[in-house]
């Protein structure tokens, strides 16, 4: 029941999903711990997308209009949380300053012009690359990379520092145990693998988008602790966002390797 409950405010948490009560004056203590279960909350989106998917496939719906629906709902979800720390960081970042002006900078509720580009960029990447996609290609991305970016987020959280004293999301890292919550939080991620292949009947088709989504995930990890010797909360959701975007574009690019795929 205690596993069932700390899920749920995961759930609550990072999805639009009001499934548990979080308590403002609670909040820090509720949140501890949480990390591990992020996969799972993957899976959650994952089975919406993929059931959505599969409507718009029986309802012959233009693949465009497909794209558009898949990201726009995907954003939804979330309750644009990821996109809103992606946006905060490539302000940042893409400021140029110091570490400490880069954090300010993201600190900012207000967003600049090159989180808005960042933004759009990846929103369009995201239909451009769904709408390219059909069939067991298309199921089986929406359904395995919101789990596999999720993981890249845990492994993100866990592995680097916390760049700010204060912070929501430091309370995400202070209570990662690293490397043991990561390996928790592998086993839903290949159990979803693993239910994709099955579904499929086609290894590739799956290996491929958790792959790429993973190898997106660990690599803008890295790179933001090098910018700003750490991760804050906005890096987790540029992670996501990043990884998500980077699975679906390489899974596009590398199609041709499924011509023979039912």
């Amino acid at each position: 029941m205690r596993v069932l409950k700390r899920l749920r405010l995961a759930i609550t948490y990072v999805t639009c999903f009001p499934v548990a009560r979080i308590e403002f004056d609670e909040e820090e203590k509720q949140l501890a711990g949480l990390s591990k279960y992020l996969p799972v909350v993957g899976i959650l989106i994952g089975c919406i997308l993929y059931a959505l998917s599969q409507l718009f496939h029986i309802m012959h719906v233009e693949p465009l209009l497909t794209g558009s629906l898949l990201a726009l709902t995907w954003l939804c979800i979330t309750g644009s949380l990821h996109m809103d720390g992606l946006m905060d960081a490539a302000d940042g970042i893409f400021s140029h300053q110091s570490k400490e002006r880069m954090l300010e900078i993201m600190h900012d509720s207000r967003v600049g012009n090159f989180g808005v580009l960042a933004g759009v960029s990846i929103l369009i990447l995201k239909i451009a690359s769904l709408a390219s996609m059909h069939g067991h290609l298309l199921a089986a991305s929406v359904f395995c990379i919101p789990i596999w970016s999720r993981w890249c987020e845990t492994y993100a959280i866990g592995k680097f520092k916390y760049a700010r004293e204060f912070g929501k999301g430091r309370i995400w890292h202070a209570t990662t145990i690293f490397p043991i919550d990561l390996l928790k939080a592998t086993a839903p991620a290949i159990l979803g693998t693993a239910i994709g292949i099955a579904t499929t009947n086609a290894p590739m088709i799956v290996i491929i988008p958790v792959l790429s989504t993973v190898a997106g995930g660990i690599i803008s990890a890295h790179r933001f602790n090098k910018i700003i010797d750490g991760q804050t909360g906005d890096t987790y959701g540029a992670v996501v966002e990043i990884a998500e975007t980077v699975g679906l574009l390489v899974t596009v690019l590398c199609s041709p390797l499924f011509t023979w795929a039912p």
